[in-house]
């Protein structure tokens, strides 16, 4: 792996195109998705973060053009290793099994930034990422003080060719996260649903879940982040990126940050992947509504639970009536969009409501 990477980089210098094309090359260049074909990446792979002072240009394009491994799975339903128990040994650090991150270039002197810990919140191991100031010594970096993040990313490590193919459409991320965030920084936690497109030999995002905190959270709490989708289409790939920093163009990294991820999980659509659902049997009205909501549903409800559009859960209630008809008041939520989890015996299923 270390002369594919330093011949890839040696290639690109040769074409002086290292620091001066290769973000163009990056943004505009197509690339085979399971077709074969070419698709253009998205800025959003990139890592440029920066602090006032301190960039992560020379990190960045040193770790685009070492991309080298390419990685493929089976699509299903959950993301792989979402709990992080498994790990694998990658340079002087470790990778949790079937994700990639910035420890692969641990064995150009870059730092180790993303950790197995056993600080969990259920499980052995749980992810753990933080930021830090390093230098970075050629060929990937210029030997001056750069600002960082630990960031990981589901599948190989091949920036050109992010994510593992994937075919189901969620309605809900979920996971465990907790953290020290540095005022002027956040941590992030995204998934990009895309399909490739034939006709226009380019790559479309389906749907997009992202979720990110610029607060500390002392302790593991649940987040719970609707998809939302731009198209109808079943997508091929799924990317996941979670990131101690604002490692997209032109986004800040403070050093200091400690960001921890466990129990990573989609949720889906009554219906959809999930058993024992029958859609006539769940009824919820008005909606959109106004001052009230009702839920009716011919089996007993065991739980609901709302969330607003940052995956904050703004309404939990457990001490249910034992009739078929619960009745939720709305005058302390702000108008816009909702998603309803109802928990029942053997099922869980969500619906978006608007508040208006």
């Amino acid at each position: 792996m270390t002369n594919v990477l330093m011949q890839q980089w040696k290639t690109e210098k040769k074409k002086d195109i290292f620091k001066n094309k290769i973000i163009n090359k990056v943004e505009t260049s197509n690339h085979s998705a399971s077709t074969g074909k070419n698709r253009a990446t998205p800025k959003s792979h990139m890592i440029r973060g920066k602090n006032k002072v301190m960039k992560t240009r020379n990190l960045l394009l040193a770790f685009v053009i070492a991309s080298a491994i390419a990685f493929s799975a089976n699509a299903q339903t959950q993301p792989p290793n979402a709990g992080f128990e498994n790990w694998v040994t990658v340079g002087t650090g470790e990778n949790p099994t079937g994700w990639s991150s910035f420890n692969n270039l641990s064995i150009y002197s870059v730092p180790i930034m993303s950790f197995k810990t056993t600080d969990a919140n259920s499980g052995t191991y749980a992810l753990r990422l933080i930021s830090q100031t390093a230098t970075i010594p050629p060929p990937l970096g210029t030997n001056t003080l750069d600002t960082i993040a630990g960031y990981v990313f589901v599948g190989g490590f091949d920036m050109n060719h992010p994510g593992i193919p994937y075919t189901d459409r969620p309605v809900l991320m979920q996971a465990y996260v907790k953290g020290t965030i540095i005022t002027g920084s956040e941590a992030y936690l995204m998934a990009t649903l895309s399909k490739w497109n034939t006709g226009t030999h380019t790559r479309d995002q389906v749907g997009f879940a992202m979720y990110y905190t610029s607060s500390s959270i002392a302790s593991y709490s649940q987040i719970s982040v609707p998809f939302n989708y731009s198209l109808p289409d079943t997508p091929d790939t799924l990317d996941i990126k979670i990131m101690a920093g604002n490692v997209g163009p032109g986004g800040v990294i403070m050093p200091g940050n400690e960001f921890f991820v466990d129990d990573l999980s989609f949720t889906f659509p009554v219906g959809i992947n999930e058993t024992n659902i029958d859609n006539s049997s769940l009824n919820i009205f008005p909606n959109p509504a106004s001052d009230k909501v009702t839920i009716n549903s011919a089996d007993k409800i065991n739980a609901i639970e709302i969330y607003n559009m940052l995956g904050e859960n703004v309404y939990t209630q457990t001490n249910l009536s034992t009739s078929a008809s619960n009745e939720i008041g709305l005058s302390n939520f702000q108008k816009g969009i909702y998603f309803v989890k109802i928990y029942q015996s053997e099922k869980i299923c969500t619906e978006k409501i608007v508040i208006q």
